[in-house]
């Protein structure tokens, strides 16, 4: 089975993903999964056995669940995931408060808290 990627949204509460796919047959299904491996936008999945290839590669995803997609539940689950880079726009840094657990920024953003601000702040001074 092949999917094409839609979307995907970063949960940094929990350091997993949720993805929404489309079928050649037009199924379109969430999987929330765990792993390195980043899923985006125009990305292929595919299986082999059961491992899961992204763009033909391996990959280190493990699925979590995989339930249907549809609109309402994407945009609920946008809302509560908490990663300020989940929309339309991409900000230019992190701003979230609380802590994120994935090791590197998926969308290469880098971590701008109160204590990241002040000391920037106090370089720019000096």
């Amino acid at each position: 089975m092949q999917y094409s990627v839609m979307d995907s949204l970063m949960c940094p509460l929990t350091g997993t993903v949720f993805s929404g796919v489309i079928t050649n047959k037009n199924l379109k299904l969430i999987i929330w999964y765990q792993g390195e491996t980043i899923i985006q936008a125009g990305d292929l999945l595919s299986t082999v056995g059961e491992e899961l290839l992204v763009n033909g590669l391996h990959s280190d995803i493990t699925i979590i669940s995989v339930f249907p997609f549809n609109r309402a539940n994407w945009t609920l689950l946008s809302k509560r995931t908490g990663c300020p880079a989940n929309g339309a726009f991409l900000p230019s840094a992190c701003h979230r408060p609380d802590t994120c657990r994935f090791a590197r920024c998926p969308y290469g953003l880098e971590k701008q808290g109160p204590d990241k601000a002040t000391h920037l702040m106090h370089q720019d001074i000096k």
